[in-house]
């Protein structure tokens, strides 16, 4: 069941928007302003939020700003503003700031219910997508299976449909043998050092997987990560060895999945374990992939 939270302050809107939304199977959390909505944000992660504009102590803009600002881990939420203001430079404004929808009082409860189902059926059609990319990828380095001496395959198994995979890595990364793995098996492997270049050619590329190390030659994955928030195919960070002491780059926002190069057997079946076990406690809005020791293996194989 989608959690989604309505930030209104006028008590008989929002139980009235809340109402509706439970009528059609939705969980519904609530809160009277904007500061409130953002600690409710921060504590229950919602699939996502309805949020007036004019309100106390916090409006539903400085609301917004706050959350794309400091804490880019709620990025891919959706957020619908809910206002009286239906001046077009007030709309503007709203998706200026990252609004994905603007929907004007008094409520069209019927337009309410069609945005919110339109926009988390696209969050989930994003999320399988991402998904099933990431398997194809480990099915991909996976080592191929040695039965009876046979040879291994030479191209993409029928299962594992060819790629096109985009690696945007600085000079720490050598990704000779890696490429040289993933093109015997049929998928189309592109290199490149600038993260400007690949934000320039992607829709181009047309990506079914981004690999990207922390530092590009330009532009950092933080920032890099940001530009492409939207991007429907799933982003894996390479994490160098100049880096190891910083374990937060494991859960680093808006990557689905981490590798730390280069790593031991020993030290990647610790890793494996603790992510497995992060993973059955955290919450979660839809899938985070992990990379699973396989491929962890096969990647660790070219450093």
């Amino acid at each position: 069941m989608n959690k989604i939270l309505c930030i209104e302050d006028e008590d008989e809107i929002r139980d009235d928007i809340s109402e509706e939304l439970s009528d059609a199977g939705y969980d519904v959390a609530q809160a009277s302003d904007g500061r409130t909505g953002l600690a409710a944000i921060l504590e229950t992660s919602p699939d996502l939020v309805l949020c007036d504009v004019n309100m106390p102590d916090m409006d539903g803009f400085g609301l917004l700003t706050a959350l794309r600002n400091n804490h880019p881990e709620h990025d891919d939420v959706p957020f619908i503003f809910l206002s009286a203001l239906a001046d077009r430079t007030d709309v503007i404004a709203g998706k200026r700031l990252g609004a994905d929808d603007y929907l004007t009082k008094p409520v069209d409860f019927e337009m309410l219910l069609v945005t919110v189902e339109s926009r988390l059926r696209q969050v989930n059609r994003m999320n399988e997508r991402k998904e099933q990319q990431l398997i194809r990828l480990y099915r991909a380095l996976a080592p191929a299976d040695d039965d009876a001496g046979s040879a291994q395959t030479e191209t993409a198994p029928a299962n594992a449909p060819a790629m096109t995979i985009v690696a945007v890595a600085d000079y720490e990364f050598d990704l000779r043998e890696i490429r040289t793995a993933l093109e015997s098996r049929g998928h189309r492997v592109i290199e490149m050092n600038s993260g400007k270049q690949f934000i320039d050619s992607q829709s181009s590329l047309a990506p079914d997987v981004l690999l990207v190390s922390f530092n590009t030659l330009d532009v950092q994955a933080p920032l890099l990560v940001r530009l492409l928030r939207d991007a429907p195919y799933p982003k894996v960070l390479m994490i160098p060895p100049s880096m190891h002491g910083m374990d937060r780059l494991d859960d680093m926002p808006g990557f689905d999945a981490a590798i730390r190069w280069p790593c031991g057997p020993e030290d990647i079946e610790a890793r494996v374990t603790e992510l497995g076990q992060r993973g059955q406690k955290a919450p979660s809005r839809g899938p985070r992939t992990e990379m699973p020791e396989a491929a962890i293996r096969a990647v660790t194989r070219a450093s």
